[in-house]
C-alpha cells in the first residue's frame, strides 16, 4: 500500500488548460469535505472538478452547498425506495438493487473519481464494479493500525470512540478506495493526527475532525490523483 503522509503545504495548483479530474460526490447530510474543499483548497476546480452529486436523503442540507457552487445534485430517497417495496433498510440483498439506479442516475456525470463525503449508506453491487478503483471514502481513524490478527483495528463506525477508550492520544483521518468489504480497499492518504482534548467527547473530536483531518486528507487525495490525468 502506498501511503502518502499529508505535507504542511499543499504543492502548486495544475494549470487549467490540463485535463480536469472530474469528481463526484455522495452525501447523507452536511458534505463537510465538499465544504472544507471549496473554502481552503487552491486546487479546487483546477486540477479537480467537482461535476456532480448525489444523496440518499432529499433533505440533506449538502444540498444548499452544493447548488451555491453550481453543483447538480441527483437523489434517490433511500428510505422511501425501501418502503416502495416493502423491505428494511438494512436489508443489504436488495441493497444492491439500489445502488444499481444510483450508477445509473450518475452516469451523465462521467466521474472519474467518487468521493464519499459523510455518505451513510455501504455501497453494494454493480457501482462497485462500474467504478471500481474510482471510489473514495474518508475514514475517522489511522487504518494503518493494526490489530493482534493483522487486521485493521480501527474500521467500522465507532473507529473514534474505541481508540478513545484505549486511551489515543490523537486520531488521524484515512483516505481509502472503497471495496466490498468495509473499510478494507487500498490506503491513499493518512492525514496529520488531531490531538484529542481531555473531557473532549467521542462525538465532539470527531466533529473537529471533519474540518482538521477529513477535508486535508481528502485535498491532498485529489491533488495525487488528479496529478496523475
Amino acid at each position: 500500500l502506498l501511503i502518502f503522509r499529508m505535507p504542511v503545504h499543499q504543492g502548486k495548483a495544475r494549470d487549467m488548460s490540463s485535463q480536469q479530474l472530474r469528481v463526484v460526490v455522495f452525501f447523507s447530510g452536511g458534505a463537510s469535505a465538499l465544504r472544507y474543499l471549496a473554502k481552503e483548497d487552491n486546487n479546487f476546480g483546477v486540477g479537480y472538478k467537482i461535476v456532480g452529486a448525489f444523496t440518499d436523503k432529499p433533505d440533506a442540507s449538502g444540498r444548499a452547498l452544493a447548488r451555491a457552487h453550481g453543483i447538480e445534485v441527483a437523489r434517490l430517497d433511500f428510505r422511501a425506495w425501501s418502503k416502495q417495496r416493502g423491505t428494511k433498510r438494512n436489508d443489504m440483498t436488495v441493497r444492491a438493487d439500489y445502488f444499481d439506479e444510483v450508477s445509473q442516475l450518475i452516469a451523465g456525470f462521467k466521474a472519474d473519481i467518487i468521493m464519499l463525503s459523510g455518505f451513510m449508506l455501504i455501497l453494494k453491487g454493480q457501482i462497485l464494479v462500474d467504478y471500481a478503483g474510482k471510489i473514495l471514502n474518508v475514514h475517522p481513524a489511522d487504518l494503518t493500525v493494526l490489530d493482534e490478527d493483522g487486521r485493521r483495528k480501527y474500521r467500522g463506525d465507532d473507529a473514534v470512540r474505541l481508540a478513545m477508550e484505549v486511551g489515543a492520544t490523537s486520531t488521524c483521518s484515512t483516505v481509502h478506495f472503497v471495496t466490498d468489504g468495509v473499510d478494507e480497499g487500498a490506503i491513499l492518504v493518512v492525514s496529520d493526527p488531531l490531538p484529542v482534548v481531555p473531557g473532549t467527547t467521542p462525538e465532539e473530536h470527531q466533529e473537529k475532525m471533519k474540518w482538521e483531518c477529513d477535508g486535508p486528507a481528502y485535498a491532498e487525495a485529489l491533488r495525487i490523483l488528479s496529478s496523475r490525468q
